[in-house]
């Protein structure tokens, strides 16, 4: 068995058959990939619609919702497959995504990495990919200067199973989401990332904002933009114990940031400063955060990084409506297309 996918669903009978459809369309030979379907307690149709698809796919069943973490501990348990890839269940793979991940690896290989394309609720494209940037190779010194490194969300990334496992089954009631944080980072500590140079999936953009909602998001992103910060470090932290815990591997920080987890943060301290997580945060010192995640971070060039302080000092400095204009400049879009759009007005 050369690929387990394994779809992870809580009540998304909407979009779980795209989903399962997707995975069992791969182009492996025969009997090389699997699929595997995770359902986390759903009480909506979800079973009717697995049940169709019979001794095609695997169904592992948590009677009770109790959290994201519990999906990958069953998903991993479940897999035999040299490789894994846990797909969310409203999310779908290109018919050649495993093969093409399959042969861009090597013996030295931890992880296979792609972008995707936004789609919408029915499956529309709405243009752009995610992530706007990747990094591949040897990506452990950013992560060691800062706490991450740029890559696709959970969909978006096939592991071998040996350079995760150790790291599994993690405690439900410490990762009741965010769980795809564990192999993202754990990973690249046993071999190299290797990023594919075209979209291999379909990442579902279907929410829509509420009336909380920070402007320039929506989609997937939690109304809380605070929560969302918080997130960010928590599972980095709890991360970075996995890995000493299970493999002796000591990564203490301090860290900076990803740009993009440094824009976050100023957003929320902008639009939501009530409910923001980290007190100590001023005008001044994100912005000098911001200078330095971009100094460290790989994969900007001049013009780009001059175009995120740009954004930077606007949605920190500027008169509120100002503010929040410049904020929703990546109203739907991937950042990248923020950053584009900024390094035109400054006519680069």
């Amino acid at each position: 068995m050369q690929v387990s996918i394994v779809v992870l669903n809580y009540n998304y009978a909407r979009f779980v058959s795209a989903a399962i459809d997707s995975a069992l369309r791969q182009t492996l030979p025969p009997g090389e990939c699997e699929v595997i379907v995770v359902d986390n307690g759903s009480t909506d149709d979800s079973l009717a619609v697995i049940g169709r698809y019979g001794d095609r796919v695997r169904l592992v069943r948590q009677k009770v919702n109790i959290g994201q973490g519990q999906g990958y501990n069953l998903g991993i348990a479940a897999a035999r497959g040299e490789w894994i890839v846990w797909l969310d269940a409203d999310d779908v793979l290109d018919d050649d995504a495993m093969a093409t991940c399959l042969s861009l690896a090597d013996a030295g290989t931890a992880k296979v990495h792609y972008p995707m394309r936004l789609i919408d609720a029915e499956g529309a494209p709405l243009g752009g990919v995610i992530p706007f940037l990747r990094h591949d190779g040897d990506v452990v010194p950013i992560i060691e200067a800062l706490g991450h490194y740029a890559g696709p969300p959970g969909s978006g990334n096939l592991y071998r199973r040996s350079a995760v496992a150790p790291y599994f089954p993690v405690k439900p009631e410490d990762w009741p989401i965010c769980t795809d944080t564990v192999p993202f980072i754990t990973a690249p500590f046993h071999g190299l990332v290797v990023g594919a140079d075209r979209p291999l999936g379909g990442y579902r953009l279907h929410r829509k904002p509420d009336t909380q909602a920070a402007p320039g998001y929506r989609g997937n992103y939690s109304g809380s933009i605070g929560l969302e910060v918080s997130l960010v470090e928590r599972s980095r932290d709890r991360t970075m114990a996995l890995l000493r815990e299970r493999s002796g591997i000591v990564v203490d920080g301090p860290f900076l940031m990803l740009p993009t987890h440094v824009r976050h943060r100023i957003t929320s301290w902008r639009w939501a400063r009530e409910a923001h997580p980290f007190p100590e945060d001023t005008a001044s010192s994100l912005w000098q955060l911001m200078r330095d995640s971009l100094k460290v971070c790989p994969g900007y060039n001049p013009t780009q990084r001059t175009a995120m302080l740009a954004w930077a000092s606007g949605a920190l400095y500027l008169p509120d409506a100002m503010a929040a204009a410049v904020m929703s400049t990546s109203r739907a879009n991937p950042v990248w297309e923020t950053v584009t759009r900024w390094t035109r007005r400054l006519g680069a």
